[in-house]
């Protein structure tokens, strides 16, 4: 059971016979009458607003296969172009947030986009071209049909400094964007491409570890009249179960392994 004015999960154990009663503590706690919208606007919205303020920041899910995390990372995102639909996750509420407040500032602005999935300690690119030819729509969806071949002859991706005494992937496809609806596309794009397998908690449990990076350039005129040059990066990252393997039910070769 949750306590969310208290800030606690609470749960009942069987242990040698005994029952045993364990509370832990959050600095914030959701319960189940609690929206995405809720989620967004107390945990994450603030984070957005740093990024916006020229700050990298990440937010990611972690827990158990079936928990929810990729519903809470991305949830219902389609038809979004006129209004987020009310399951809508993290990752399209906050690039709805981070569009409504450049096109409100006035400054010029550009917004660039990459999804990634590690996989077995390798890293594959969501949103890479040679990929294009696997996808197939049906009604607006993009399904794997050809998810097998795909995922054999996916381009594999190293770490490199960045000589900012940063850490960048070699060779990952960054894609401008313009709007909303064109990284729900890309979103969509990159999602059904992710490994994923049947596991005793989930008919599509996502097998792989995966992060959407968003970065943003703005420039603003201080007082003085000098051009300001701000750089903000958001890193969404949905990890996969956290659980033991052979606990999931997912077959070994479909696990991936946390770095």
């Amino acid at each position: 059971t949750t306590r969310d004015h208290l800030r606690e999960c609470c749960i009942t154990q069987q242990i040698a016979g005994k029952e045993i009663d364990r509370k832990y503590s959050f600095d914030k706690v959701f319960g189940s009458h609690s929206t995405q919208e809720d989620v967004y606007d107390d945990a994450v919205r603030p984070i957005v607003e740093e990024v916006l303020e020229g700050f990298n920041c990440t937010i990611f899910a972690y827990g158990q296969t079936g928990t929810g995390k990729t519903h809470t990372m991305e949830g219902e995102h389609e038809g979004s172009v006129d209004g987020l639909p009310t399951e809508a996750g993290v990752i399209p509420r906050a690039m709805a947030h981070i569009f409504e407040y450049l096109q409100a500032s006035g400054s010029e602005y550009s917004v660039k986009c990459t999804f990634l999935e590690l996989y077995n300690e390798e890293i594959t690119d969501l949103l890479a071209p040679e990929l294009e030819g696997f996808e197939v729509r049906t009604g607006g969806a993009f399904e794997t049909a050809a998810a097998s071949k795909s995922h054999a002859n996916r381009k594999t991706h190293s770490l490199m400094e960045d000589g900012k005494g940063g850490v960048a992937v070699k060779g990952l496809e960054e894609v401008m964007v313009y709007t909303p609806a064109e990284i729900f596309d890309y979103l969509s794009r990159g999602s059904s491409r992710r490994r994923t397998a049947e596991t005793l908690c989930n008919k599509q449990s996502s097998r792989s570890h995966s992060v959407f990076s968003v970065t943003i350039h703005m420039k603003e005129s201080t007082p003085e009249g000098e051009d300001l040059i701000k750089c903000g990066k958001l890193n969404l990252v949905d990890l996969a179960g956290s659980e033991n393997i052979q606990r999931s039910g997912a077959k070994v070769e479909l696990m991936a392994l946390e770095v």
